[in-house]
């Protein structure tokens, strides 16, 4: 049985970070990734500046497939646009964005052992034992970063309730760079009011669009039907490949920790309800699991009141804006008529809410900043000068 100091599960964002970060303070450190590298990833694929200012290496321009400047913001018979000087996100395939992070992690001196499934995991005194489909290893702990269907979270709490989750259906529509110019350049494309908690996007992308649509799970029973029909509005062909997937919803109170275990990213829950950004998150988390792991090191304690210190730090730096996130959520779809038609008429509403993307502004202080401004900017709507 192989012996390593930490083993991570999942070689996305958050597991690709977290192992970067472990091998990079000295620990013996093996990523586990169950499919091949690279492989394919249903995701919009809009990295926020914010995001990326999480990342102590730069990104390759040739993964840059568009830059993001700005948004088209739809609701019913509502439209606006709005630009910003700059850049808000950049645009990229997962398959290569996630490899990409995984070769930082190899450089480190990550163990890759890609197309190996962990099967079960079972903590015992003074180790923990991870089983796969091809071998078994022992280390002090286990990060879980293999996503919503997380595995290692399994051994931590139950699953998630229908209402955490999130459904996107998408597909990629080929089409010249000359046409993803013509219809949208250098911004994307939201459609909301089409489904319950999420929305229609389009994000252009080299030489084909990302077209999907997001709600959440009780009220995507007929996700094609809506994909499809959101689609032919568009003027896009219905003869598509359609991919689903499931997204956590953050913002909710959830165990990340058990004897020996640390979840970050998906696994953990850490997804911006609103947005269903998940990729800043996934940075975050990595890196502070990661340091709280050479910490318990330091001191030989893997348990679970140990570990927690991990979650709190995960509050201390983004959980309180997940939480307001998931609130104006709420309010936004309970009030659509109202705030998603604000959002989509008021240009002053809409350049606000990109401070949130750029990492100048969190949830609260947009809430704070947008109630008192509602009945102001609704009559400014209604009754034009």
């Amino acid at each position: 049985m192989q012996q390593y100091d930490v083993i991570v599960i999942g070689a996305g964002p958050s597991g690709a970070i977290a192992s970067k970060t472990c091998a990079g303070k000295g620990l013996n450190t093996l990523l586990l990734e169950k499919e091949g590298i690279p492989r394919f990833k249903l995701c919009g694929g809009a990295v926020s500046t914010s995001a990326l200012s999480h990342l102590d290496f730069g990104m390759k321009k040739d993964l840059i497939e568009r830059e993001c400047y700005g948004a088209r913001v739809h609701f019913k018979n509502h439209q606006i646009e709005v630009r910003r000087k700059s850049r808000l996100a950049i645009l990229v395939s997962r398959d290569k964005f996630d490899a990409y992070l995984v070769s930082k992690a190899v450089d480190a001196g990550v163990a890759l052992h890609e197309a190996e499934k962990a099967t079960s995991i079972k903590p015992e005194q003074s180790r923990i034992v991870v089983e796969t489909n091809k071998e078994k290893y022992n280390a002090k702990v286990v990060i879980g970063a293999d996503g919503v269907n997380s595995i290692v979270s399994k051994y931590v709490r139950d699953s998630y309730k229908p209402y955490e989750l999130g459904f996107c259906i998408a597909a990629e529509i080929p089409a010249s760079n000359e046409e993803v110019d013509e219809y949208i350049d250098n911004a994307i494309d939201i459609h909301y009011g089409i489904t319950n908690f999420g929305y229609g996007w389009v994000f252009p992308k080299e030489k084909h669009f990302s077209v999907g649509v997001s709600g959440l799970l009780p009220s995507m029973k007929n996700s094609r039907d809506i994909f499809i029909a959101f689609i032919k509005k568009l003027g896009f062909s219905t003869d598509v490949v359609t991919h689903a997937h499931l997204i956590p919803a953050g913002g909710y109170e959830r165990e990340v920790c058990s004897d020996r275990i640390i979840l970050v990213g998906d696994a953990a829950g850490f997804v911006d309800p609103y947005q269903g950004e998940g990729i800043k998150y996934a940075f975050i988390s990595g890196k502070l699991a990661a340091e709280r792991v050479v910490e318990s090191y330091e001191n030989d304690e893997f348990s679970k009141s140990a570990l927690d210190t991990y979650k709190r730090a995960c509050y201390s730096l983004f959980g309180e804006n997940l939480k307001y996130s998931l609130r104006l959520t709420k309010l936004m779809y309970t009030y659509p008529n109202i705030f998603f038609r604000l959002l989509s008429s008021n240009k002053i509403v809409l350049d606000k809410w990109f401070e949130i993307p750029a990492g100048r502004m969190e949830y609260k202080e947009y809430i704070r900043w947008l109630i008192p401004r509602v009945p102001y900017y609704m009559l400014k709507t209604l009754l034009p000068l």
